[in-house]
């Protein structure tokens, strides 16, 4: 094996904990609101779905933006510009870049025998100005962002736009570790790519439940 594509979002950074962040310092922004926990649970609920939804082709990125605040200030009970609060919030998750606990350990590792990259779904300046700011930008040979791409995962054509570019077809060379089974080691898995999953709950693949475990494997 030789190239090893890592997720980002759950994988090696707190999403949710970003997600948080962002959501908070925009109600503060606008509304000198910090919303409740049970509030920000449901945003991230919320967020998630709609995200889900996008990733299937459901909606453009544009309505999966401007819907999740369309909802959220409707729950609130509050109006305002969804666009300005959606612009802000995308803005502010540029800042929050929280590794989970290892990553730097593990991808020190890891790039000592293999070449590493990233394969996220998200926004492509978001996602590089997060892995800036949390200090491992360096160690992926190159960034594989949905929005550059076209395609979100779990299409096969995220995976096989990889695949073409870093010029070597042997599918077996390749692993996924991702925190998503259905868009990470599914998606990766119609283009005869293994996966390893970070997750609680066991699957049909390698499930490890934290990131340091990767090294027992590769």
């Amino acid at each position: 094996m030789k190239y090893i594509l890592f997720d980002l979002d759950g994988t090696l950074m707190d999403f949710n904990k970003g997600e948080a962040n962002a959501f908070i310092d925009t109600m503060m922004h606008f509304k000198a609101y910090i919303p409740k926990k049970e509030e920000i649970s449901h945003f991230s609920l919320l967020n998630e779905k709609l995200f889900n939804q996008f990733a299937k082709g459901e909606m453009t990125r544009i309505e999966f933006q401007e819907k999740r605040f369309k909802e959220i200030m409707e729950y609130l009970g509050m109006d305002g510009d969804i666009s300005l609060f959606n612009k802000y919030y995308v803005e502010s998750l540029k800042y929050q870049a929280d590794l989970f606990d290892g990553v730097v350990d593990v991808l020190e590792e890891l790039s000592k025998k293999y070449r590493l990259f990233i394969a996220s779904n998200g926004m492509n300046q978001v996602q590089i100005k997060r892995l800036k700011k949390a200090g491992i930008y360096d160690y992926f040979e190159k960034i594989y962002i949905s929005e550059c791409i076209g395609y979100n995962k779990p299409d096969k054509e995220f995976f096989e736009y990889i695949i073409k570019d870093i010029e070597d077809d042997n599918r077996k060379e390749y692993i996924m570790i991702g925190d998503r089974y259905d868009t990470d080691i599914m998606g990766a898995k119609k283009v005869g790519i293994d996966g390893i999953l970070l997750s609680k709950e066991k699957k049909d693949c390698i499930t490890i439940s934290s990131l340091k475990d990767i090294l027992n494997f590769l």
